[in-house]
């Protein structure tokens, strides 16, 4: 090892691997490749099985989906290091690389990966003691198995290491970008929603008999708090104290004044109501004040959120839809023939297109969905707690404002644009990557149908 400093890490993986490799007899080789051919499926349920044991664990592998996906790979990569493990040291050594990746991006836990090597390593173990009788050949064949299993997890944790670090400067720069936002429009556009639910409230309890009074939690306000603002000013304790006023006012106040029985409590529980409501606009005035305002981040032409916040902004509402048990949307839209209105308009007629899209966009969602310049004439939109037919109507909605708007440009002149939009629900997958994947295969799909179309992905 000491020899090999000089070399790149890759380099001395892939010398370790062939070394591990040629250092055990072909006999011992040969029967764990046989043994991986014949036992992986079976491995891999082992591995599930008790995985899904371990409560942590079960939060990365409880969907239906990741289970298919991962016992298919498991299957694959336990006969991939085994089957041949000359031949491509160098391909095996940056698939552990891509696997450590992928742990990254979905935030597996590094005891839980060591803790899954470990499971596979004892039924490797035992599963070998039926393969040799002679216990010299045994223990070569094990230490064999171990060695390039221990390898892998090494790569995996280096490249987990690496990707997990540009992760967390990446979701820093993004928390420190949106608490840098214009404080003061942003903190009187939220007393002014947070006072419009207060006010609908009073409405329905004078026009209903308080039945139908809205949930604070599902407000405007209450969206943007908690898909937004918790991470503008994560850290600091007003958080937890307005997120506890919102819990009491849905949990415990809304459903008294609900229940109100004419003895006179309800005058009360008004009362009540109100002080909640004054100290959560106490609370939310010292959280702007304490930050300074600053702007940076925004994608300079359209002032939408930058591509480069998104792994982290999705990343989060994975976090939050698993914690709280709800489900998100994305919607990723491609302008129709762009390339056509920057030929014949020019650039700076493709800028102002750009620019209408992203405001006709912004005003098409609510106040706690995310919107981005994805890249070129694609835009994305995060649809928080979305159902997916909520979801594909508010796609629907944006197609048709496009479809039916007419696009300004310098002169007088204006263009007429339509989007191909592609929809894809979070379904329990933890990877942000294969959800944008699979938002992208729709949106492409849809281009290719015809434009000017939504499709879901399925």
């Amino acid at each position: 090892m000491h020899a090999q400093n000089a070399l790149p890490y890759d380099q001395t993986a892939e010398n370790e691997w062939t070394a591990i490799v040629l250092a055990t007899p072909e006999i011992c080789r040969a029967t764990l490749d046989s043994l991986m051919t014949r036992e992986a499926e079976q491995l891999a349920s082992y591995f599930y099985q008790h995985m899904l044991g371990h409560p942590q664990a079960s939060v990365f592998l409880s969907a239906e989906t990741v289970q298919q996906r991962l016992h298919a790979s498991l299957t694959r990569w336990l006969r991939s290091i085994f089957r041949h493990p000359m031949d491509d040291a160098a391909g095996i050594v940056a698939h552990q690389r891509l696997v450590g990746e992928v742990h990254a991006r979905i935030q597996l836990p590094v005891h839980l990966v060591s803790r899954g090597a470990r499971l596979l390593k004892h039924h490797v173990r035992l599963a070998l003691l039926q393969e040799f009788d002679d216990a010299q050949m045994r223990a070569l064949a094990t230490a064999y198995a171990e060695g390039l299993i221990d390898l892998a997890l090494e790569l995996m944790s280096v490249s987990y290491e690496r990707n997990s670090q540009r992760e967390a400067r990446t979701d820093e720069a993004y928390r420190l970008f949106a608490i840098g936002q214009n404080v003061g429009v942003e903190r009187e556009r939220q007393r002014a929603v947070l006072m419009e639910w207060a006010n609908e409230v009073m409405v329905a309890l004078h026009r209903s008999g308080s039945h139908g009074l809205p949930p604070l939690r599902k407000s405007e306000f209450g969206m943007w708090f908690h898909h937004k603002a918790t991470a503008m000013f994560e850290g600091d304790i007003e958080v937890e104290q307005i997120l506890d006023i919102i819990e009491r006012i849905d949990n415990v106040i809304l459903p008294l004044l609900r229940t109100r029985d004419g003895t006179g409590g309800a005058i009360d529980r008004v009362a009540d109501l109100q002080d909640e409501i004054d100290n959560l606009k106490f609370l939310l005035a010292t959280l702007f004040e304490r930050n300074l305002e600053a702007e940076n981040g925004r994608d300079a032409l359209t002032r939408l959120f930058s591509r480069r916040f998104l792994p982290a902004v999705v990343s989060r509402e994975i976090n939050v839809s698993q914690k709280r048990k709800t489900s998100f949307a994305l919607i990723l839209l491609d302008l129709d023939h762009f390339k056509q209105v920057n030929d014949t308009h020019g650039h700076d007629g493709g800028d102002l297109v750009l620019q209408q899209a992203s405001a006709l966009l912004l005003a098409s969602v609510r106040n706690g969905d995310f919107v981005f310049r994805y890249g070129g004439e694609e835009l994305l939109v995060m649809l928080v707690e979305v159902t997916a037919e909520s979801a594909q109507r508010i796609a629907e909605l944006i197609r048709s404002r496009f479809e039916s708007t007419p696009f300004s440009l310098a002169q007088g002149k204006s263009v007429s644009v339509t989007a191909s939009i592609g929809v894809a629900m979070f379904d329990g997958h933890p990877d942000h990557q294969y959800l944008i994947k699979r938002a992208d295969a729709a949106m492409y799909q849809a281009k290719h149908s015809g434009r000017n179309r939504v499709v879901l992905a399925r």
